[in-house]
């Protein structure tokens, strides 16, 4: 999956299911950020400055996953699901 696979904006569940594939699939996650920054409400922005201050910063894939659990436009199963085939990839290679 390629950066042009992605959706322009993220309003349904097949949008956000796409991310969740490109997030597996191993796509740099700074390619997020956008969607990261439409998603985040002014709450979502001070939870994240203080875990960022208390050193708990989520990375930008993991912030993606709550955002759009969240949102109800996919269930937590689902980001955990994509969040384990991205870490299977990473371990597979490293081997």
């Amino acid at each position: 999956m390629s950066l042009s696979d992605l959706p322009a904006l993220v309003t349904r569940r097949e949008e956000a299911l796409t991310l969740l594939e490109a997030l597996a699939s191993g796509v740099d996650e700074r390619e997020f950020a956008p969607f990261v920054t439409a998603l985040t409400s002014p709450e979502d922005e001070q939870a994240v400055a203080i875990m960022r201050g208390s050193g708990n910063e989520m990375s930008m894939r993991v912030q993606l996953g709550a955002l759009l659990s969240g949102a109800g436009l996919v269930t937590n199963e689902e980001v955990f699901q994509a969040l384990d085939a991205r870490r299977a990839r990473a371990k597979g290679a490293m081997a």
